[in-house]
């Protein structure tokens, strides 16, 4: 009985409805659309014709993908930045243990036993050698080697003047120097043209462990300043002799800031 009510009751709310609707149109078709028109302001009120819901969600789209774009651009640049902060610190780690094994180097050296005279590499005589200041004056000897500020040899003392001297580098092609290194073994470094060529002229321990080359007091030299490095060269062992090769090329010294090294007479 009531779902029989309930339904009476929807079919004439459904006419109602209708009849309203009807009514509606009736009077804004007589009164020249003026309801319709009333009822769109009050829309547009609410909802702003101004508003391009396209644009609006183009232009979100848009900037939605520049800021991810930019997040992704920023991760990258990061990543790159860790990468070359990781390589410069192996590097750095690099040069710590060569200076470190520099400094032990030149730490060998008894320096109570020398003195330094401070000289520069001024002109190169008509036979392509260079000058520096300092000969006789100075008791500059023939084979009194020349070092860098890092303590390496770099050459010897050839030919003295009065008041200048000749020097050998080594880039030089007849650069030639005897030295050892720490297992006893004698070698003879020479300039062959492109390549310092260091060879066995005498083996106490067959080795490819080599290090440094040094200065002797065994060849009349001032002690163990280091010649040249074979710790990243190739050394070749065989038939009871160990040699090795170092490009010029890789040989580079400042001609500035030199010393010559002076035996130290003093008790």
């Amino acid at each position: 009985m009531k779902d029989g009510n309930l339904r009476v009751r929807n079919y004439i709310i459904y006419v109602i409805f209708i009849l309203f609707s009807f009514s509606i149109m009736v009077l804004d078709f007589f009164s020249n659309q003026e309801i319709s028109s009333t009822i769109s302001k009050r829309m547009n009120f609410l909802i702003p014709s101004s508003v391009n819901f396209p644009d609006y969600l183009e232009f979100f789209d848009t900037e939605l993908f520049q800021t991810r774009n930019n997040l992704i651009n920023e991760n990258i640049r990061l990543k790159n930045e860790v990468l070359e902060l990781r390589k410069l610190k192996i590097e750095n780690d690099l040069l710590k243990e060569e200076l470190d094994a520099n400094k032990n180097l030149i730490e060998s050296v008894d320096s109570t036993n020398y003195f330094y005279i401070k000289t520069t590499a001024f002109i190169k005589n008509n036979e392509n050698k260079y000058l520096v200041s300092g000969g006789y004056d100075k008791n500059f000897e023939k084979n009194d080697i020349v070092i860098n500020e890092e303590g390496f040899v770099v050459g010897f003392v050839d030919k003295i003047f009065q008041n200048h001297s000749e020097i050998v580098f080594l880039d030089d092609v007849d650069f030639s120097m005897p030295g050892l290194d720490r297992f006893g073994n004698e070698y003879l470094i020479q300039n062959n043209g492109s390549q310092l060529s260091v060879y066995t002229t005498s083996v106490n321990e067959l080795t490819a462990n080599i290090d440094f080359i040094f200065t002797a007091s065994i060849f009349d030299q001032p002690g163990r300043f280091p010649i040249v490095s074979l710790s990243d060269a190739k050394i070749t062992v065989d038939d009871n002799k160990i040699s090795s090769n170092i490009d010029i090329e890789e040989i580079s010294f400042s001609f500035t800031d030199i010393y010559i090294v002076k035996t130290n007479d003093l008790p």
